[in-house]
């Protein structure tokens, strides 16, 4: 009983790591993308539907996000192995593995802040000033700063 405990025990663990390699095989057999192949922070590229977005609907999309991600500093984090597991049991119950790497999600979502900030500033509206927004303990709805009309 106790080596086809191990053995169960072995294979998650080296399905986990087989899944944190990047690319894993969907059950359809096709190749999808896991979390970590998310775009670097300061890498993000509007699409052109984001492109067209006006001041006010680029703002409305900021203020949500920034609240969404304003503690992720402080919040607490699942542990490796919890996330380990998470990732192991994808292949098999499927699964978005949305949560397997909080830390690669919080630096595309600051990316994208920071891409739809430039776009704010480029179209001359107000924009938010992401260090202090996103600061620990900010609690305070998010605000723009005055456009820079030069």
């Amino acid at each position: 009983m106790r080596t086809v405990a191990w053995a169960g025990l072995a294979s998650l663990v080296v399905s986990a790591c087989a899944s944190q390699s990047g690319m894993i095989a969907s059950p359809a057999g096709s190749v999808g993308e896991t979390v970590d192949r998310l775009p670097p922070s300061g890498a993000y590229a509007l699409t052109p539907e984001e492109l067209a977005l006006d001041c006010r609907k680029l703002t409305g999309r900021m203020a949500v996000r920034i609240v969404q991600i304003r503690d992720f500093q402080s919040r607490t984090q699942a542990t490796s192995l919890s996330r380990g597991f998470q990732a192991a049991a994808k292949p098999v119950y499927g699964g978005s593995g949305e949560g397997s790497n909080p830390e690669g999600r919080y630096a595309r979502d600051r990316a994208q802040l920071a891409a739809y900030n430039e776009r704010l500033a480029e179209k001359k509206c107000a924009n938010f000033d992401l260090d202090a927004e996103l600061a620990p303990g900010a609690k305070d709805p998010p605000r723009t700063r005055p456009a820079n009309k030069s």
